[in-house]
């Protein structure tokens, strides 16, 4: 029943308050002990991510209409009230009747009968309020931001002076919307016409995406990865920002491709299906499970010249050093570009990003020694943060003179003489993210 449903969402929302438990981790692996039918487990996904994501906006209509500060409320019991707020607020088709009276019993599960009168009579202020919700100060424009869109204060002031009033309150917009599903034809066993029919044939509508070759769009929802078409390795999801770095590079079959950090292995699929089988082809990742699982997928792909090795990125290996024509450089980041897909990086502190330019220096460095002389490299994170991106880059290039910033060139997006480009969601319909090409001169040795 819908009931279990929401119950299955209060424990994950427990689970991210009291463990950190990030919800993709909550829904693979404890979800499904829930025993929900696949509608109830669809609606439980939908309140635990929805809630997440929209938690500061609906603290700030909980504070409106609550007699308690949220402080002194039971966590529980104000987890319940989350919930219920979301259901009135953002779900149309859930009748407010069923969103109050669930979310009750569930705050008299947790808190007994004070808790649930309490909580009553809240969500009844809500829901008779839902029309006319007061509207967030904009007085302190980041502060506005911050709650209008739940994201971080921190994030919210730097966006502002990096885009400027209007742009950062466009990308947050853009963060609160549901991106569509993007998958990247497999084209070593099909081409995008095809796999649209096969799809078809599957009750799965897409249409080609307007600028990145080889990439389809999903019209219709379903778990893609229950389909014959995926089962055969006819296609991989994936955004199209992350589809770029192999495009960057401009691939060709013969050449000798390294992907770092390369799990779970998407732009390690592009760079083979460039190559068509032709050059020797290495992907690298610190997690062994990840390289076994990069592996297997890389058969179901029909990819059979693909190397896997578990080694930390960040650590020289000398025996690789100047031996590819081309390297990914992909590395880990604080995702301060996939808002709109990960509820929980909405709630990283400004201090969670201080170490990551340290470490994405070194594999940046790392990368540039395994490149050949006259090869390429390009890094790329799902970011819009300097600190990660550019600020990386100029270090690398301050340190390495053998390197320099080559014209970036993107399908359908043209070219970037000055060798880098962010992307965002409001201005690119993508993930944020961030590409550089760096060349490495043919005299280095």
């Amino acid at each position: 029943m819908a009931g279990d449903a929401r119950a299955a969402a209060l424990a994950g929302l427990k689970a991210q308050r009291t463990q950190g438990t990030w919800p993709d981790q909550f829904v693979k692996k404890e979800l499904g002990q829930w025993g929900l039918s696949r509608q109830d487990t669809a609606l439980a996904v939908q309140l635990l991510y929805g809630t997440l994501q929209n938690r500061q906006l609906i603290d700030f209509y909980l504070a409106s209409y609550s007699s308690r500060k949220l402080q002194k409320i039971m966590p529980p019991v104000l987890d319940a009230l989350r919930l219920g707020v979301y259901q009135l607020v953002f779900l149309d088709k859930i009748p407010a009747s069923a969103a109050v009276n669930e979310s009750v019993r569930l705050a008299r599960r947790s808190g007994g009968p004070q808790a649930a009168g309490f909580a009553n009579a809240v969500l009844r202020q809500v829901a008779a309020n839902r029309d006319h919700l007061p509207l967030v100060d904009q007085a302190d424009f980041a502060a506005y931001l911050s709650t209008r869109y739940s994201h971080p204060l921190w994030f919210a002031q730097r966006m502002l002076k990096i885009l400027g009033p209007e742009g950062a309150e466009r990308l947050f917009a853009a963060d609160n919307q549901v991106p569509p599903v993007t998958v990247r034809v497999n084209t070593l066993r099909t081409d995008p016409a095809a796999l649209g029919q096969a799809l078809e044939g599957e009750g799965v509508r897409s249409t080609p995406h307007p600028w990145l070759p080889d990439c389809l769009v999903m019209e219709t929802g379903g778990n893609l990865t229950e389909t014959q078409a995926f089962q055969k390795g006819l296609f991989y999801i994936q955004d199209p920002a992350s589809q770029l770095p192999p495009w960057a590079l401009a691939v060709q079959p013969g050449e000798d491709v390294l992907d770092l950090c390369a799990a779970p292995g998407g732009k390690t699929m592009i760079a083979a299906q460039m190559q068509r089988g032709q050059g020797k082809l290495l992907a690298m990742d610190i997690h062994v499970f990840k390289c076994e699982e990069l592996l297997q997928t890389s058969r179901r792909y029909g990819i059979e010249n693909l190397e896997v090795r578990a080694a930390d990125s960040a650590v020289f290996q000398p025996g690789l050093e100047g031996a590819f024509h081309k390297v990914i450089c992909d590395v880990p980041c604080s995702g301060m570009g996939i808002l709109r897909k990960k509820a929980d990086i909405r709630f990283k502190q400004a201090g969670d990003v201080e170490g990551l330019p340290g470490l994405q220096k070194r594999i940046l460095s790392c990368a540039g020694a395994y490149c050949k002389p006259g090869g390429t490299v390009v890094y790329s994170t799902c970011t819009v943060l300097p600190e990660e991106n550019e600020q990386v880059v100029q270090a690398f290039l301050a340190e390495n003179p053998a390197f320099s910033l080559a014209p970036l060139v993107l399908p359908g997006l043209g070219e970037e003489p000055r060798g880098w480009r962010t992307l965002y969601p409001h201005t690119d319909g993508t993930d944020g993210f961030f590409l550089a090409c760096l060349r490495r001169n043919q005299e280095s040795l």
